[in-house]
């Protein structure tokens, strides 16, 4: 199973995404006050969420650093070379938060570092775990390391924040939702038929691409099923009999489309992330007039407020472009010119959501399904984003 740091290019395009991001975080919402500049706190009080943001915001650089630096001779000293720049990136964007609506901190800098080690760590030992794996299992270096991405997104946009409840009222509560709340939720039933397909799809392919094929539907109907139990397990669920009846279905869906040929069952996968997109994209389905503004700031309603809310939401449009362009290039297309007709798409949705009621139209989409597209070509193996159907 190969991984980005196998091709440079791909390992220098990710760094820097994710070095942007750091800084766009950051700087967010670059309202620049140079007159006067807030003062920098150096001891304070610290809040935990501030806490955990700080340290989540730099946990993907060491991450990624650590899982490419697996194996290198040298490795303590990229360590140390990334870390002393790690160092002077969260200075210097602390200090320019002085001149920003926001709160230039002294512990930011500390909790950054704490991130971006505990990434390392994290990637380094991870890395060491999947190599370790793959000496005793040989099939999985075969595996389509892309259907990871599409069942971690299915997972977080299911069962985001992915911690389970250890209070029994929780689980109760969950419970009592499948009567309490309305059965009659067509829109949430059908988003959750279409990430059932999405995942499952991939779920399967995964362990066929890894010569598995004989446990394929049962590795399915397991994924399903802890699925089913995340709902009721994992913090601040409450999924009604709408979501477990959507579950179901997409499981009998997806089952009923196993059985097709190949093209016509990455077809029928293609068509499922369409309609599920397009559903959740192009609701409520009612006009308003004068529309309103497009937002051309990237992740400018996310960022606005409070990020966990906007999880799930962008987790479910990754996995829509992702299992778009993942199941059309397996049927042939060419990756490139899919991802273009994809962010097109997108656009096109934003723009439409400026008429509806209770959307925020803004560019976020289309910088996502671009982004989707990057991640299944440094995900494909260097013989080709064409492979053949299985």
């Amino acid at each position: 199973m190969n991984s980005v740091d196998d091709h440079p290019r791909s390992l220098a395009v990710a760094v820097g995404l994710v070095v942007l991001l750091v800084v766009y975080g950051s700087l967010y919402p670059f309202q620049w006050n140079l007159s006067s500049p807030q003062a920098f706190i150096w001891r304070g009080r610290v809040g935990l969420v501030d806490l955990v943001e700080n340290i989540v915001l730099f946990l993907p650089l060491g991450a990624l650093l650590g899982w490419a630096a697996q194996g290198r001779p040298r490795r303590l000293f990229i360590f140390a070379t990334w870390w002393v720049v790690a160092l002077v990136l969260a200075s210097v964007l602390q200090w320019l938060q002085k001149y920003l609506p926001r709160t230039p901190a002294l512990s930011d800098v500390i909790f950054n570092m704490a991130g971006y080690t505990l990434g390392w760590v994290a990637g380094f030992a991870a890395r060491w775990r999947v190599g370790h794996l793959l000496r005793r299992h040989q099939g999985w270096a075969d595996a389509d390391r892309y259907t990871l991405v599409l069942i971690a997104l299915w997972w977080v946009a299911e069962l985001y924040p992915l911690i389970p409840t250890l209070d029994v009222s929780s689980v109760a509560h969950n419970i009592k939702s499948l009567w309490q709340q309305d059965m009659w939720q067509p829109r949430r039933m059908l988003l959750h038929v279409g990430m059932a397909v999405m995942g499952l799809s991939a779920v399967a392919h995964l362990a066929r691409s890894a010569h598995l094929a004989h446990r394929a539907r049962a590795s399915a109907l397991a994924a399903a099923m802890a699925l089913l139990a995340g709902k009721f397990v994992v913090v601040g669920q409450s999924p009604g009999l709408a979501v477990v009846l959507g579950i179901g279905g997409g499981w009998l869906l997806w089952r009923w489309i196993d059985t097709w040929a190949p093209g016509r069952r990455w077809a029928a996968a293609a068509w499922a992330s369409l309609a599920t997109y397009l559903l959740d994209a192009l609701w409520p389905w009612a006009w308003r007039t004068p529309p309103d503004d497009m937002a051309w700031m990237p992740f400018a309603s996310s960022l606005s407020t409070w990020v966990q809310s906007a999880i799930t939401a962008r987790a479910l449009e990754c996995l829509c472009f992702g299992a778009m362009l993942w199941s059309t290039v397996r049927n042939g297309a060419l990756l490139t010119g899919m991802t273009l007709c994809t962010a097109v798409l997108a656009l096109a949705c934003e723009w439409t959501q400026r008429y509806l009621p209770t959307r925020t139209a803004e560019i976020t989409s289309v910088l996502l399904a671009v982004g989707m597209g990057w991640l299944l070509s440094a995900c494909t193996p260097a013989r080709g984003t064409r492979r053949a159907a299985v």
